[in-house]
């Protein structure tokens, strides 16, 4: 993420000089193997399911919110599983990590997110749930650099905000949300409707 008086721009590590991409550690090999090998995960465990065979229909998740669209099984499972991915980088947080470590372990989670965010239709509250988790964690490892240069604290706020999100999420996704959880999920909504 680079930010200038125009604004904020995402740069992939790939788009960047190799001096800068050596400076943070992105090992392309290291990334793509991570990124096969976590997409291999996900789709041997779906396909573990005793439910769901190759030729039939898929069954549908249920929701936490009873007016979203309805998503598969399969979805649901590989939106679960990538944000329990998140946990590592919570993990990393929590112990003091680096930026650069925080980057490297975000980097195989980030592709997934997005990978994921092409499957849900634009419009969709999850889409948009699992965008502002993964944003989140971007601005964490932005404001982890600054702090590492002496410029402001450590995103503690962010990383917190972070973790509602995907909270919210979760429970989403596992369609157990309580009504103080549904209350706080209209909230959030409404906030993104006036602030888009």
């Amino acid at each position: 993420m680079l930010i200038t008086k125009s604004g904020i721009s995402k740069l992939y590590f790939t788009e960047l000089p190799k001096e800068v991409q050596e400076r943070f550690h992105y090992n392309p090999a290291k990334a793509a193997a991570q990124s096969v090998e976590q997409n291999a995960n996900l789709t041997a465990r779906s396909l573990q399911r005793p439910d769901v065979t190759a030729n039939a229909t898929e069954p549908m998740a249920k929701s936490g919110i009873e007016t979203l669209p309805p998503i598969t099984v399969k979805l649901n499972d590989e939106l679960l599983n990538a944000l329990k991915m998140t946990d590592k980088l919570d993990a990393l947080y929590k112990r003091g990590c680096s930026s650069a470590e925080f980057v490297a372990a975000a980097l195989p989670v980030e592709s997934v997110f997005m990978n994921l965010q092409k499957k849900l239709p634009k419009g969709d509250p999850r889409r948009d749930l699992l965008a502002n988790s993964f944003d989140a964690y971007q601005n964490v490892a932005l404001v982890l650099k600054a702090n590492e240069q002496g410029r402001g604290q450590r995103p503690d706020a962010t990383i917190g905000a972070a973790g509602v999100r995907k909270v919210m999420l979760t429970k989403i996704l596992q369609g157990n949300m309580t009504p103080e959880e549904k209350n706080l999920y209209y909230a959030w909504r409404k906030a993104t409707e006036t602030n888009p």
